[in-house]
């Protein structure tokens, strides 16, 4: 080959580097709710306009509210369309901040209408969704919602990284060349009774039944709920846990957390409260309301390695009595007559397909209860809280 042909041969060599290594096409994402497609008259919207109701079609108002509804910013909660108030500008303002338009002032304006037109970012579950908003600025904006990967992992990819999260519940947080950006966080779920011990605590001590509360203060029955809440943060690392003679000063930081005051009086509380406890102790809180709770919410939280903050009555009516009676048979329980709602931690599943409860009155340690006793449990349910470990700086 003569020294011009070779020439030739390397500026080729060159062009197909330079071919191969880019430019590429920004991504876009895929998967996500659907774009606001009929921009007519949007643009032009203000506070308090109403649709002209005589229109055959949908009014301009309508068709933004059902878009702000379809991506996740506006629950319209079964009103009527077409009247921009106060909750369709809030959720004008959301979108305007997620979107990084500024002024986020929930007023209509021609850049929040051309990225309404734009493919959505797609949604995914509220826990990787925490996530998503924690590592932001090392993984920009989501490329596709959860997908399948390898070896049953769910993936979501955004432009800058992924999220994986692997069966079992290890969630893997990493760049687009697959190095972690932080260290994996394991599953905060357990699969025996003997690992259940190392997180109980029981919601009063009892002459004889000291070992997860040693003879601490009561100051009634509806501690419950704040001792679940002690369970769940020792489960995700944002607690330690409490020694049986630290079992009361834990339970009553909480309850001091919930109502803002240190009081001594036992109060039930409902699943806003319990949320919050979470909150003020160092987790995450994930609410499921009770219109949306069955034990197939109990699984998918599980299987994401989170335990559950779970509301219910352990002394059903009828032949099934959930696990109270079980639970007392076995001087395994501190109350002994039907008192209505009352809150466990479930901590997690045994290889039968049974349940791991973390039950406050069970003064002798966790418990193992069947699918049939939790569903009969969740029978007088007033909600869930999905506990979830706060995410970990990048360093």
């Amino acid at each position: 080959m003569n020294g011009e042909a070779m020439r030739r041969m390397q500026g080729l060599a060159k062009l197909l580097t330079v071919a191969r290594q880019g430019p590429f096409p920004k991504p876009q994402p895929t998967g996500g709710p659907p774009p606001l497609t009929d921009a007519t008259g949007v643009a032009d919207l203000r506070f308090d306009q109403y649709d002209n109701t005589r229109d055959a079609k949908e009014g301009p108002v309508t068709r933004l509210q059902k878009f702000l509804e379809g991506a996740g910013y506006l629950n319209m909660e079964g009103n009527a369309y077409g009247k921009f108030g106060p909750k369709t500008q809030a959720a004008i303002k959301a979108f305007q901040t997620k979107e990084g338009i500024s002024p986020a002032d929930g007023k209509m304006s021609a850049a929040t209408v051309a990225a309404m037109q734009r493919p959505q970012h797609p949604d995914t579950d509220p826990t990787m969704s925490v996530l998503a908003d924690a590592y932001a600025p090392q993984l920009g904006r989501p490329m596709s919602p959860l997908e399948p990967g390898q070896d049953g992992a769910r993936v979501q990819r955004f432009e800058r990284g992924t999220l994986t999260r692997m069966p079992g519940g290890e969630v893997r947080v990493q760049d687009l060349t697959g190095k972690n950006l932080v260290p994996p966080t394991p599953p905060s779920t357990v699969t025996t009774l003997e690992e259940a011990k190392d997180l109980h605590v029981a919601q009063w001590g009892e002459t004889g039944y000291t070992d997860f509360n040693d003879g601490s203060k009561s100051y009634g029955p509806n501690d419950c709920g704040p001792t679940s809440v002690v369970i769940a943060a020792t489960a995700v690392g944002a607690m330690e846990h409490p020694s049986a003679a630290g079992a009361g000063e834990a339970i009553d930081g909480v309850r001091d957390a919930i109502f803002d005051t240190n009081t001594h009086q036992s109060t039930p509380i409902d699943v806003d409260q319990v949320a919050k406890g979470v909150n003020e102790a160092g987790a995450v809180a994930t609410i499921v309301r009770k219109n949306k709770l069955d034990v197939a919410a109990v699984d998918a939280a599980l299987s994401r390695g989170h335990p559950v903050i779970l509301s219910g009555n352990p002394y059903t009516d009828g032949d099934h009595k959930s696990w109270g009676a079980t639970a007392e048979d076995a001087d395994n329980y501190l109350m002994d007559y039907n008192f209505g709602r009352h809150w466990v931690t479930v901590t997690g599943t045994t290889e039968s397909g049974n349940y791991i409860v973390n039950d406050p009155l069970c003064p002798k340690g966790p418990i193992e209860v069947t699918p049939e006793q939790l569903a009969q449990y969740m029978g007088a349910n007033a909600g869930m809280v999905e506990v979830s470990p706060k995410p970990v700086p990048v360093s």
